[in-house]
């Protein structure tokens, strides 16, 4: 059997670790393991979005292989800054 750990890919995107994740189990690399911190922002606001432009942003983030929340807040920014 080839050495898992060598199979890894490296400088893998988020959307390529979770796809690679998706279909393999982190349970065959424990020498692999990492240990992220997290740090959550001060504060999150939930904004109310109509249900018909929502599937809209759904689908643009879906392409853009981001989250519907990190597309809205990338748009707001961009918004913001202009």
């Amino acid at each position: 059997m080839a050495n898992k750990a060598n199979s890894i890919p490296k400088n893998m995107s988020i959307k390529d670790a979770a796809d690679f994740w998706d279909t393999h189990s982190v349970a065959d690399y424990p020498s692999h393991m990492v240990q992220l911190k997290y740090v959550p922002e001060e504060r999150t606001t939930f904004v109310a979005i109509a249900n018909d432009l929502l599937s809209q942003v759904k689908e643009q983030a879906k392409k853009r292989g981001v989250s519907t929340e990190t597309l809205v807040n990338l748009w707001v920014k961009e918004k913001l800054t202009t």
